[in-house]
């Protein structure tokens, strides 16, 4: 069967609940202290503008919430968390849950997508939002408070939904680092390599012509020279 992502259901909320728990009591990611329980992951999950699960068949590997950022005069920009599940961490449906909640904020009217706090030690999503193409914004010194209470800097990332581009694709593993338009360029050292035998063979060039004009000169002169002597 294949991965769907679709509205989650009564009987998702209790593996949701535990996925997110892990996350919250793990510390280093989500602002939220106190764990849901049976009876707040009903009224949280259902008070978001949308949550949304990744599930094969009625097992959930991963979900994210999307809301408004803010309210009043605020409210057309959207925030959204997400989670998957341990097992299926390293798969890329991280990357799948943002591109699919960006679509879902688009259609359902926002103008923007904003993350508040993205930890800076949570090198996997600072990672993930930069390839995809998001705007870093800002740096929060000491915003956020881990587990083992110490003080950490996070930062905030922005999309545009109405004017922005379409999320950068996934990088391949042969050149994760490279565009592919310059992946075929050489690099810097093969290209000043390169310039110096094009400078070399260009002054070969050069000599080879100043010969064969200094050769074409003499010629001329004793053409002239017999010319004369007739």
């Amino acid at each position: 069967m294949a991965l769907e992502f679709r509205p989650y259901a009564p009987q998702d909320v209790p593996a949701m609940m535990r996925m997110w728990n892990v996350v919250v009591e793990a510390g280093d990611a989500f602002p939220q202290i106190e764990p849901l329980n049976e009876t707040t992951a009903d009224a949280f999950f259902a008070e978001q503008a949308q949550t949304v699960v990744a599930c094969v068949g009625d097992e959930v590997f991963g979900l994210y919430i999307l809301h408004p950022n803010n309210v009043g005069r605020c409210a057309h920009v959207a925030n959204a968390s997400y989670v998957v599940s341990k097992a299926s961490r390293g798969l890329g449906l991280g990357r799948a849950l943002v591109e699919d909640s960006l679509a879902q904020a688009r259609r359902l009217g926002f103008r923007g997508l904003q993350f508040n706090a993205v930890v800076e030690s949570n090198e996997v999503a600072l990672h993930l939002y930069d390839s995809l193409g998001f705007t870093r914004v800002g740096k929060i010194p000491h915003g956020f408070i881990n587990g083992a209470g110490q003080l950490e800097d996070m930062y905030i990332y922005y999309w545009d939904l109405i004017d922005g581009p379409a999320p950068a694709p996934e990088a391949s593993e042969e050149a994760p680092d490279e565009p592919c338009d310059e992946a075929a360029q050489p690099a810097p050292e093969n290209r000043r390599k390169g310039e110096k035998k094009s400078k070399k063979k260009d002054k070969g060039k050069g000599k080879k012509k100043q010969k064969s004009q200094k050769k074409n000169s003499t010629g001329k002169k004793s053409a002239k020279k017999g010319a004369k002597k007739k």
